[in-house]
């Protein structure tokens, strides 16, 4: 753990700063991937308490604590049931509210091997992010089994669905045109922040405190992620494992050393 922290650049100047964070969970809800969200279920109820065990062991203060959930099948097959979000629940006062929505969330559909991860994550990075606070924490958390579809492929895996009498009604607007336009996007570069937009084209990720924790297997493009950005973290899970190797007791460090980070 010690190793982790100088990766972060954590020090004691950070001890006892007071942060508002906000955490938005993205689940691949496709048809296999019913053991990994009954793990996050479960995890709903007691995932503040967890949280805050490991935050006090770096002496992180948390003001405000809210969290969001989203969930994808894939764009390309699934319709109108390819995507779904909750509001923003604030801990503790709405941990009911979080475990029911997540506990709604059913596994379905999904079309080809990779999936919609990548729309997804942008999709969350579009999320009403507080802008409250001396220090602020945008988190955003990918749980997925699979690789995800390459945004430069539309054409022909519209061609492709189409086939099977398949639409991508929900596919969202403005997306990145290939993973270089998502790294710009996650950085906030000029040119795509409208990727990003939600209040007159400008993004509400805080610049220095936006973080990614990305459970996912070796595979596109989760392990090229793990080298080119900056501030992700990512717990390695079986390809194709339906999530059943997903260890929350991993999670939880991650989600807290990803807010104790300068």
């Amino acid at each position: 753990m010690a190793d982790m922290q100088d990766m972060l650049g954590m020090g004691a100047m950070d001890e006892g700063i007071e942060t508002n964070v906000d955490i938005v969970f993205v689940i691949d809800a496709t048809k296999s991937m019913t053991p990994m969200i009954d793990k996050v279920k479960n995890a709903t109820l007691t995932f503040q308490d967890e949280l805050y065990r490991e935050l006090e062991k770096n002496k992180r203060i948390v003001n405000n604590l809210r969290v969001k959930v989203t969930w994808f099948r894939d764009f390309y097959y699934d319709g109108k049931y390819a995507y779904g979000e909750s509001k923003f629940f604030e801990l503790p006062e709405e941990k009911e509210d979080f475990h029911d929505f997540v506990a709604g969330i059913e596994a379905a559909g999904g079309g080809d091997e990779p999936e919609s991860s990548l729309e997804a994550l942008t999709l969350a990075m579009r999320s009403d992010f507080t802008q409250e606070g001396e220090r602020k924490r945008h988190i955003i958390v990918l749980f997925t089994d699979e690789e995800a579809h390459r945004f430069e492929d539309y054409d022909r895996l519209v061609a492709e669905a189409s086939k099977e009498g398949c639409e991508p009604e929900m596919y969202p607007e403005n997306m990145p045109k290939d993973l270089g336009g998502f790294y710009n996007a996650w950085y906030g570069n000029a040119e795509n922040e409208g990727v990003l937009g939600t209040d007159g084209n400008r993004t509400k990720l805080d610049s220095s405190g936006r973080r990614l924790v990305i459970c996912a297997p070796d595979a596109y493009p989760w392990t090229d992620m793990e080298i080119d950005l900056e501030n992700i973290l990512r717990v390695e899970l079986k390809k194709g494992g339906s999530g059943e190797d997903l260890d929350m007791s991993q999670v939880y460090p991650m989600i807290a050393m990803s807010m104790s980070s300068n």
